[in-house]
């Protein structure tokens, strides 16, 4: 009996703060019915309310508004025009509450967003809205994976939005299993987004501050990337690429080392040693994705030296180790007919590459593209006959495609 009391007079406390936390988002639910005196009045205006509807979703996390308060405030968002914003707020909505989200309904309130995005920005939100997080499990989780797919996402104009995300994940979760990682994380949002020293400092953080860390190595060759590739600081980041090569030898930083040194030693026009360390990458990548790269940055230094055919060869033995990766697998032999065609001004080794290409991945939708470059490159070489099946392969079977009506063309040119 006494306990039963208890829970009444406990829960008798609790309402007035449930109330009063809930007419605190009625009052910025009716505020919205105020208009300024002109549209930069009201898109201020607005933008000020989704601000504080953004505080108040940090202090009430565990209420269940919290979803409606989510989408007050990406609709307040879009009234100031702040579009990527509006879009964070949607996609919490997304991640947070993915069985008792209407997706149908927020997929609308996006793509109407979507209308002031460009082509790219359009295609990540998209992306973004498709994740499948059904199997995610706990609030925690989904707070940290939404982050990750932020930060791997191409939005502009959210630097703000996610950076309080991520102060709040932080302030949240303290002793989270997993914070070294996702300080990680906010080292890679303040890098791309221009803030070097401040990306310079999550990194260390997590080398410095988590002795037992797993991610020593990778706070430290990071850092190392900031001052090469930010910074341009060439000297400082060689230190410390060696450093890592010095107190984690074998660990699976050392490739990625071997190739961004290759890389600064490139920048710096020291051809010779970026052409040992990307030998060193390669060997140590095998047929890691890391390694297309190196294979890629390899050919680069030796077209630099004008070493055109040793150029052609590197990216058909790299092409061979990747064939089961589509994209690397052409980008490499695509480099390569283009090496043959442009440098070494031979069409035999042009077909070669391309036909490659055509062999392994017939219904890459390039295919077209690819076999007209071949018929030419036939034709350059006289042979004609293999010329002419090309085009008629390209008109039979892509009749709407641009290079058919080019293919019809050079037919038309060589059956007279």
């Amino acid at each position: 009996m006494k306990k039963l009391v208890a829970i009444i007079i406990f829960m008798a406390g609790m309402f007035p703060a449930v109330d009063a936390a809930n007419a605190q988002l009625s009052f910025y639910q009716q505020a919205a019915a105020a208009k300024g005196k002109n549209q930069k009045q009201d898109r201020a205006f607005a933008s000020a309310l989704a601000r504080d509807v953004a505080q108040w979703v940090v202090g009430h996390e565990e209420s269940a508004e919290v979803k409606n308060a989510l989408l007050m405030q990406a609709g307040y968002h879009q009234r100031a025009e702040e579009y990527a914003a509006a879009l964070v707020a949607l996609y919490q909505v997304r991640f947070y509450f993915p069985f008792a989200q209407d997706l149908e309904g927020l997929s609308s309130q996006i793509d109407s967003i979507m209308e002031n995005l460009n082509r790219n920005q359009k295609g990540q939100a998209l992306k973004l809205l498709a994740v499948d997080t059904s199997e995610i499990e706990g609030l925690q989780a989904r707070r940290a994976a939404l982050l990750q797919h932020l930060v791997q996402a191409d939005l502009k104009d959210i630097y703000e939005p996610v950076s309080d995300l991520f102060e709040n994940y932080f302030t949240r979760y303290p002793q989270d299993g997993a914070l070294d990682k996702m300080i990680l994380l906010y080292g890679d949002w303040q890098r791309q987004n221009g803030n070097f020293l401040a990306a310079i400092m999550e990194y260390k953080k997590v080398y410095e501050l988590f002795p037992a860390t797993v991610y020593k190595a990778a706070g430290l060759r990071m850092t190392a990337d900031v001052y090469a590739f930010g910074l341009k600081e060439y000297e400082i980041a060689t230190s410390l690429y060696n450093q890592v090569l010095k107190d984690f030898p074998g660990s699976a930083e050392t490739g990625v080392v071997y190739k961004h040194l290759a890389v600064v030693e490139e920048n710096q026009k020291n051809y010779s040693a970026a052409l040992t360390y990307y030998d060193k990458a390669i060997a140590e990548l095998g047929a890691q994705p890391a390694a297309f790269e190196a294979w890629q940055g390899k050919a680069d230094v030796l077209v630099k030296t004008k070493d055109f055919r040793a150029a052609y060869d590197v990216l058909l033995k790299g092409a061979a180790l990747f064939a089961n990766h589509e994209t690397q697998y052409i980008s490499l032999l695509e480099q390569a007919a283009e090496i043959a065609e442009r440098k070494l001004k031979n069409p035999a080794l042009q077909t070669a590459a391309l036909d490659k290409i055509l062999l392994t991945y017939p219904q890459t939708h390039r295919a077209p593209e690819f076999l007209y470059d071949s018929a030419r490159a036939y034709e350059k070489q006289g042979k004609n006959t293999q010329a002419i099946q090309l085009y008629k392969q390209i008109i039979i079977h892509y009749p709407t495609d641009k290079y058919a009506n080019r293919a019809q063309g050079r037919l038309s040119k060589l059956e007279k």
